[in-house]
């Protein structure tokens, strides 16, 4: 067998290095590749809020929550693939969406805007009626969980909680949120005399369509669990005739687009009191249980207050000389 000289023993060694590299290269690009032809064509669930809208581009930055797996949270522009989806964002909207990724980029799909935004100023929001408090509220009618017709007025001499809802609402952090509060609210008032005869409570549904007492009957029991029995004596369920829908949805601040499903739609809670008027009006989820009873227990101090005679607020008059 011939013997390699050192040099020759050199350039093989290197040559074979050499070829090693070049597959070892190629791998990673064929890893790459596939990774990336896996990659394409996957969705993930995106939650933001809209930054802007170019109209000419088709596409709409979202300042989004972190995504696992995926991308941390930040803000970035995105495709939108349906232009009709496009046309009903603004400034402020906050959305869930589908980042759809291909080959050539991302996109979004499935655009839902689940609250609608302040930023915008053509947002149907900016034209609604915003309650203030002492304002007289009117004395609609609506029908409960029994199938019978209600007057708002009948609640005078109560502290009313008001609150709107669908049960087919699929977003946790709205309509089952809310409901749930009121749950929360329900039992603690349940151990405080006062406030357990003083307050009532009201969930509105703005889904007359679907919504029947039957079903509001349903879904009210879903709470029993942390109410306990007699729910109906305290928390009316109720739903409001479709020609009347409007009206009592502006009164109280409620945008709702029943065009899309799910509902796009707004958030709206009131506290009246005893006299028929409002007493405080939020517009978000991010209120407490705590909250309202706070609100609640405030509002009858100040009638306790108000019927006290003032002697009896004062205490005994002195002795004359003492």
């Amino acid at each position: 067998m011939k013997r390699m000289r050192p040099q020759e023993v050199a350039d093989h060694r290197s040559a074979r290095n050499a070829a090693f590299i070049v597959l070892l290269l190629f791998g990673f690009l064929l890893a790459g590749c596939a990774s990336k032809s896996k990659e394409a064509g996957r969705r993930y669930h995106l939650k933001g809020k809209v930054v802007s809208v170019n109209q000419d581009s088709g596409a709409v930055v979202v300042d989004a929550e972190a995504i696992p797996g995926f991308m941390d949270a930040m803000a970035m522009p995105y495709p939108v693939r349906d232009r009709n989806d496009l046309t009903k964002l603004g400034p402020g909207d906050e959305i869930t969406a589908d980042v759809v990724v291909t080959d050539d980029g991302d996109h979004l799909e499935n655009v839902v805007i689940t609250k609608k935004g302040g930023g915008n100023k053509t947002s149907p929001t900016g034209n609604l009626h915003r309650p203030q408090p002492g304002e007289r509220v009117p004395d609609f009618v609506l029908t409960n969980q029994d199938g019978k017709r209600i007057h708002l007025s009948w609640f005078k001499g109560k502290v009313l909680l008001v609150t709107f809802i669908y049960t087919r609402c699929r977003f946790p952090d709205y309509c089952p949120r809310v409901s749930r509060n009121f749950s929360n609210i329900y039992a603690a008032i349940r151990s405080d005399p006062a406030l357990n005869s003083k307050t009532r409570l009201l969930s509105i549904s703005f889904d007359p369509s679907h919504d029947t007492p039957k079903i509001l009957r349903r879904y009210a029991a879903s709470f029993v669990p942390s109410t306990g029995t007699g729910l109906f004596d305290r928390w009316e369920f109720a739903t409001v005739q479709p020609n009347e829908l409007d009206r009592i949805g502006s009164f109280f601040g409620v945008y709702r687009d029943s065009a899309q499903d799910p509902i796009t739609h707004s958030l709206s809670t009131s506290v009246i009191s005893a006299d028929g008027t409002i007493y405080k009006w939020y517009e978000d989820n991010n209120w407490k249980p705590a909250d309202l009873i706070e609100d609640a227990t405030q509002m009858l101090t100040r009638e306790n207050e108000a019927s006290t005679p003032t002697r009896a607020r004062l205490g005994p008059a002195k002795a004359s000389g003492s």
